[in-house]
């Protein structure tokens, strides 16, 4: 949002104070007016239409997600509040610019030339001219500035992002928009028409969404709970983005209601509607129902949409492949239901007891490996089993699909980053390898933990930077490996640890494609080195028979890919989206961490880590015992190491020592981040999920081909440990001892129309991306038309008769200007003229309530 605390609270309070005060002043309009407004006669009906027309567009649909992004689902529930009090500022500023121009009108005896009234004229009507000339001026140039930024930037920007994710080019978007508003200034008539089909487009828009909540995964009943516990404050979870709650809710609610409603910004009397009124108090009354649907109805169904989409309980990963967890713990009863879903038609009791295990979300290379096996050869040496798809006859067709037998193709075995054992010898602070293509891109070398438990866990290693040396004639060359810290003994390091593994490069090789007979295999298609360099440091046989290689692959020459999460069946968020989800603390505590004698916590320096505040002793029999109790952290000798801040709990060790307690586990916040959205097409699938479904493994397709990759946005490819500094570690490293990955909004402030994007990408098909996208055109369209016009009587009030025409052509320059515009850069400029906006507008809604007040009492 970009606006400071101050500002934000400037904004926000002098919504919720003018609301109320003007709710007391109009003797509780909203309801005391509202059998009238719900009487329903034609007149009413035309009134509300020109005012629906001006307030549902993208400011209730994104900003009904920026407030969902911001506070959570609980500022829903605020929205419904502001706009409550919001029908109370409707009624009063068109009960006063009806009043205030029938006045006017009677004086001047013309009946048919519209005269300003609204907020500018009421304050050089009831104030001193010295003061409200210029007052009204400045309110003016911040609607002006409101109309541009918010009723024309946002709206293109936002209906590019919404339907971008429907697959439309954006400019095309952005263009088509501009120009069809253009054509409906410079026709006046076009508005009228526009105003006819804007509620019309807001009851398709609610029916599109209905359809997304029906087929979303989620329910909606515990969406709408969640919204009402993050407006209560019983959610904690799902208040505030910031973990702020219920007050951060109420500020996000108000804000983004006062964006979708305009109640309270003094537009009401800029438009025809309120030109062409005969009766103050009806025409309030039917109008005041206008924030129901622009603050309550349009947001809550949006709101949802997303919320039953991608559901905050509901992980994403695909549950086939995940892995048991670093402190193996037992799934949950909805997670074990999605293995049964899978694995035994949807019968839990027959699943097998390792099941109950598999919580880890798996990151998986984004290639497909060619091999379903190895084999040894005394005629060829080492041999790969390459699966049943891969190979063809060498005279097949040229538009065939495979290797070509007896043909040679570049093959890669891609190395660990956590590298190969070496020796390593006391006194010799180095250690010697042979020299080779692979031995090139050398940097570091890797130390393991010893505890059996955590040496296959890259969280607990340590990577130590080193230099290197090539020495010895060519083609029998050798190279030593030097830490580059001179305090560093890899002798004594490696008496502690397990290591020193060397990090090698990738072993790229020729592959050759020949027929074979194995009395394992039968006749099969193997790959074979085609040649044999024994000077090389790695060959085919040590890299396929060692855990520090994978593969083999086919070299195209290309980068090598990362490691993603193959996306659980129906979640089809548009390829080249960006997500930010979030793996979750175990409700009991993170077990990530060694307890050391001096009653110290230490873990991994992960920087999420420095954010946490208390540390769970569990109660070995009865979880309801747990005891949460507070804790200090500080980076030191490349741990983070955690003490008890709780006097009655002086140190960790002494908790440890607690007869029915073992702990401490820690209380961590989420760890946020970005995936980006590709196809799941290269993504291999596991043996263990080939073989409980009954498939053979595939070389040239993957049975996830139709499925979404999530691959994280990180500098890191996939885990690589510590460097014994601070760092934020790739997801596929803390994975082992979290939850998730869910869709997170903590944490972010992303655009809503990118959620609504992908709200409508899962639930909406067979027509019904169309609807969405015609809909959200229309109410950009409505929005902007009556924007253009509200801006223009602006500008003719402050610069004189005609203004208005250059304000037009401004409104449409700025329209077009969304395409590199970002909805926080818009939101900044609007944010602040609404400031300038609900201030002095309730100064003259207050000034005019008053004077009708007077004026009835006489």
């Amino acid at each position: 949002m970009d606006m400071s605390p101050i500002a934000q609270a400037i904004l926000v309070y002098a919504v919720l104070a003018i609301g109320v005060l003007i709710t007391a002043l109009t003797g509780a309009a909203q309801l005391r007016e509202l059998p009238r407004a719900l009487e329903g006669k034609a007149s009413d009906a035309l009134s509300r239409r020109g005012f629906l027309a001006a307030s549902v567009g993208m400011g209730s649909v994104g900003g009904s997600m920026l407030a969902l992004e911001l506070g959570g689902p609980g500022a829903i529930a605020w929205m419904w509040v502001a706009s409550l009090l919001g029908m109370a500022l409707i009624y009063a500023e068109v009960r006063l610019s009806v009043r205030l121009e029938l006045k006017r009108r009677k004086q001047r005896r013309d009946d048919d030339a519209p005269v300003q009234a609204d907020a500018a004229a009421v304050l050089t009507e009831y104030l001193p001219a010295p003061l409200g000339r210029p007052l009204a001026a400045l309110f003016c140039l911040a609607l002006m500035i409101f109309g541009v930024s918010a009723g024309a930037v946002l709206q293109t920007q936002q209906s590019a992002f919404i339907l971008e994710g429907l697959m439309v080019d954006p400019s095309w978007v952005v263009m088509s928009l501009a120009g069809v508003a253009a054509i409906g200034m410079a026709v006046p008539r076009l508005r009228t028409l526009v105003a006819a089909i804007g509620p019309v487009a807001v009851a398709l828009y609610v029916v599109a969404l209905v359809l997304i909540i029906a087929r979303a995964p989620g329910s909606p009943g515990e969406a709408l709970a969640s919204i009402l516990g993050g407006f209560t404050g019983s959610d904690a979870a799902l208040g505030g983005a910031a973990g702020g709650g219920v007050l951060i809710a109420l500020q996000a609610g108000f804000l983004r209601a006062t964006l979708a409603t305009e109640a309270g910004l003094g537009s009401s009397g800029f438009t025809p509607e309120a030109d062409r009124a005969r009766d103050p108090e009806r025409t309030a009354a039917s109008v005041m129902l206008v924030p129901l649907v622009s603050g309550a109805l349009v947001p809550t169904i949006t709101a949802l949409a997303v919320l039953t989409t991608a559901p905050s309980a509901l992980r994403i990963d695909e549950p086939g492949e995940r892995r048991p967890a670093a402190d193996a713990r037992v799934a949950s009863e909805a997670e074990l239901e999605e293995l049964a879903e899978l694995f035994a038609d949807g019968d839990v009791t027959q699943l097998d007891e390792a099941d109950a295990l598999k919580v880890q979300a798996a990151w998986i290379p984004l290639e497909l490996p060619q091999s379903r096996g190895t084999a040894g050869s005394l005629q060829t040496g080492q041999t790969v089993i390459l699966p049943t798809d891969v190979a063809i006859e060498a005279d097949a067709s040229a538009d065939a699909a495979g290797l070509r037998r007896d043909h040679v193709y570049p093959m890669v075995m891609r190395s660990s980053p956590r590298g190969t054992k070496m020796p390593v010898k006391e006194g010799i602070n180095k250690i010697i390898i042979r020299y080779g293509p692979e031995a090139e891109g050398i940097t570091e070398v890797v130390f393991r933990d010893k505890d059996p438990k955590r040496r296959n866990l890259a969280a607990y290693d340590i990577r130590v930077a080193v230099t290197t040396e090539v020495a010895g004639p060519e083609n029998a060359q050798w190279m030593s490996l030097t830490p580059v810290d001179e305090d560093i003994d890899l002798y004594r390091l490696s008496k502690v640890r397990d290591g020193p593994y060397v990090v090698y490069g990738d072993f790229t090789f020729g592959a050759r494609i020949v027929r074979m007979f194995h009395q394992k295999w039968g006749n099969h298609d193997a790959v074979v080195a085609a040649d044999q360099n024994e000077w090389r440091p790695l060959s085919l046989r040590t890299t396929v028979e060692s855990p520090s290689y994978r593969g083999p692959y086919l070299d195209d020459g290309s980068a090598r890919p990362p490691v993603a999460m193959v996306a659980r069946e129906g979640f089809d968020a548009p390829i080249g989206s960006r997500l930010p989800v979030e793996l979750r603390s175990p409700s009991r505590g993170l077990d990530v961490g060694q307890l050391l004698a001096s009653g110290e916590y230490i873990t991994p320096p992960w920087r999420f880590l420095m954010d946490t505040t208390h540390a769970v002793l569990r109660h070995k029999t009865d979880p309801a015992q747990d005891i949460r109790i507070p804790v200090t952290v500080e980076f030191r000798n490349g741990y983070l190491h955690f003490l008890s801040g709780d006097p009655k709990t002086a140190d960790f060790a002494k908790a440890a020592r607690w007869r029915d307690y073992t702990g401490p586990y820690l209380d961590a916040p989420a760890y946020a981040f970005d995936v980006e959205v590709h196809s799941a097409v290269r993504v291999p699938a596991s043996q263990a999920y080939l073989d409980r479904k009954g498939l053979e493994r595939q070389g040239l397709t993957s049975p996830y081909a139709e499925r979404r990759a999530l691959v994280a946005v990180h500098p890191e490819l996939e885990a690589m440990g510590s460097r014994r500094e601070l760092y934020d570690p790739h997801p596929a490293e803390v994975a082992p001892f979290m939850d998730g990955p869910y869709l997170s909004a903590s944490g972010r402030i992303t655009v809503g129309a990118n959620h609504l994007a992908a709200a409508a990408a899962h639930g909406l098909d067979h027509g019904g991306d169309i609807l969405l996208g015609v809909c959200v055109l229309i109410l950009a369209l409505t929005t902007m038309v009556a924007w253009s016009s509200y801006g223009a009587r602006a500008a003719d009030f402050v610069f004189g008769q005609g203004a208005g025409i250059g304000y037009r052509v401004v409104f449409v320059i700025g329209s077009i200007l969304a395409v590199g515009a970002s909805a926080q850069s818009i939101l900044r400029v609007a944010d602040h003229a609404m400031i300038v906006l609900v201030v002095l507008n309730g100064v003259a809604l207050i000034l005019g309530t008053l004077q009708v007040r007077k004026e009835g009492r006489k």
